[in-house]
């Protein structure tokens, strides 16, 4: 599973960009903009008619994670692990959760199994480097909360960089197939290629 964990976010969030309307969608619009309590009832609803549905559990203890809530945060982490145990947004976000909450064993085994899932290499790196705090108990609150805020702050860079990325890969595949350049027509057969028009 050579796959980073934010660029499988990533897709996951750009396949949904055109369903706004499902509680889930609406939930993770909620969630990116920082709006976590309402995202916390968007996921809700997508949940009543699916109560295992794994990207809403997931959805809805990253969303409470944010909030502080941290034992709603592992109960919805829990389940959705429990149902999909590779799910690297849950097991690493459980991670943080026992880490902020003092539990170093559970925060040591998810953050461990989550390093396993092969996340991207900055990002495991920096997971590794807790591990080793964690490891050598026992670790006051303020050097949890800290370690904690700065995974959280790079995976967040990871993201970024990864949806940064495929934004550009999406407007050079566009540039590349859309047979009109913007803002004229040049008819059937003409493609703006890089920076060329071409017509076949």
């Amino acid at each position: 599973m050579g796959q980073s964990l934010l660029a499988v976010w990533a897709l996951t969030t750009l396949a949904l960009a055109g369903c706004a309307t499902t509680p889930y969608a609406a939930g993770d619009a909620a969630a990116r903009q920082g709006r976590y309590a309402e995202a916390v009832s968007h996921y809700q609803k997508a949940l009543v008619g699916d109560p295992d549905r794994i990207d809403a559990l997931v959805g809805l203890g990253i969303a409470r994670y944010k909030l502080g809530a941290l034992a709603e945060a592992i109960d919805a982490l829990e389940r959705a692990v429990a149902h999909a145990p590779e799910e690297a947004r849950a097991r690493f976000y459980l991670g943080l959760s026992y880490l902020r909450k003092g539990d170093l064993d559970r925060a040591d085994a998810h953050l461990t199994a989550f390093v396993n899932l092969k996340p991207e290499r900055r990002l495991a790196a920096q997971v590794d480097r807790t591990l080793n705090l964690i490891r050598a108990k026992p670790l006051p609150e303020e050097t949890r909360v800290f370690a904690a805020a700065s995974l959280e702050n790079e995976a967040e860079l990871v993201q970024e960089a990864s949806e940064a990325w495929r934004a550009l890969e999406y407007e050079r595949y566009n540039r590349w197939y859309y047979p009109y350049y913007p803002g004229s027509f040049y008819g059937p057969g003409c493609y703006w290629i890089g920076s060329r028009l071409r017509c076949f």
